[in-house]
C-alpha cells in the first residue's frame, strides 16, 4: 500500500498496456493461484467432464472463470453457504450453483452418474468442505486443496475414491501470470474489484472481516 515500489530487475515486470492496473493487481494472487490450480488438471477436463468449485469468494470466482476459459465444454458446479456468492458464481459462468450440504453432494453425484467430478477444487480448506470434496471426487480424479482453512482431509481405503490424486498447489509462475493477464486483456476473465483510497484502508479491512466484499478490495494510493 505504497505509492511506489522498487523492483530489483525489469524481468519481474509484466507490461499491462492499456489494462487498468487496479483490475490487474488482484490477478497476481487470486487470479494466478486459481489459474495454476486449474491448469494442472486440464488433461482430465473436456466434453462430458465436471469441475466442482467449493467456496466461491474471490478465489472461487476466479476458479470458475479459469475452468470456463481453459475448458469451455466442462460443466462447472459452484458450492457455497452464501446464496449471494452463488448468484455471483452464476454470473461468472457456473452451470449449476448449490448450497453446501448433503443435498449438494447428492446432486453432484446424480449429475455425474454417481461417478463424481473429474476435478474438485476446495477453495476453503476446512473440515466440512474437505469432507464434501472427498465425497464428490471420482476415481482417478483430482482433489485440489487451495483454501488455507487448516482442515484435515478424511483419508482411508475408500475416501477419497480409489486412485484419486490429492494436491495442494501454491500460487504460480511468472509465465502463468503472463497468461492470466492475457486472458484478462482478452476479457475472458474478470475479477470483481472494489476500490478504496488509502485513507479508507481500515474500512476495507473491516468489510473483508465482515464478509461484505464480493470479490477483492484494492487500495489505490492515487484515487
Amino acid at each position: 500500500m505504497a505509492e511506489y515500489l522498487l523492483v530489483p530487475v525489469a524481468r519481474f515486470l509484466i507490461p499491462l498496456g492499456t489494462f487498468d492496473p487496479r483490475q490487474a493487481a488482484p490477478l497476481s494472487d487470486a487470479g494466478l493461484t486459481s489459474y495454476h490450480a486449474v491448469k494442472r488438471s486440464l488433461h482430465l477436463l473436456g466434453p462430458g467432464s465436471t469441475a466442482v468449485v467449493i467456496g466461491v469468494g474471490g478465489l472461487g470466482q476466479m476458479a470458475i472463470q479459469m475452468v470456463r476459459a481453459l475448458s469451455a465444454a466442462t460443466t462447472v458446479v459452484a458450492v457455497d453457504t452464501d446464496a449471494g456468492k452463488l448468484e455471483s458464481a452464476k454470473r461468472m459462468g457456473s452451470d449449476e450453483v448449490l448450497l453446501s450440504g448433503e443435498e449438494a453432494v447428492t446432486r453432484i453425484k446424480d449429475m455425474t452418474g454417481q461417478q463424481g467430478a473429474q476435478l474438485v477444487l476446495d477453495m476453503v480448506g476446512i473440515d466440512p468442505t474437505l469432507r464434501m470434496a472427498a465425497q464428490v471426487a471420482r476415481v482417478l480424479g483430482h482433489l485440489t486443496i487451495v483454501g488455507l482453512g487448516g482442515g484435515a482431509l478424511p483419508v482411508n481405503f475408500s475416501s477419497p475414491r480409489h486412485e484419486c490424486s490429492v494436491a495442494s498447489p501454491y500460487w504460480g509462475s511468472l509465465p502463468e501470470l503472463m497468461e492470466v493477464i492475457t486472458l484478462a486483456q482478452q476479457q475472458k476473465i474478470k475479477m470483481l474489484v472494489e476500490h478504496f483510497p488509502l485513507e479508507r484502508a481500515n474500512e476495507a479491512y473491516q468489510l473483508l472481516h465482515d464478509g461484505r466484499i464480493q470479490g477483492r478490495a484494492v487500495i489505490t494510493p492515487h484515487p
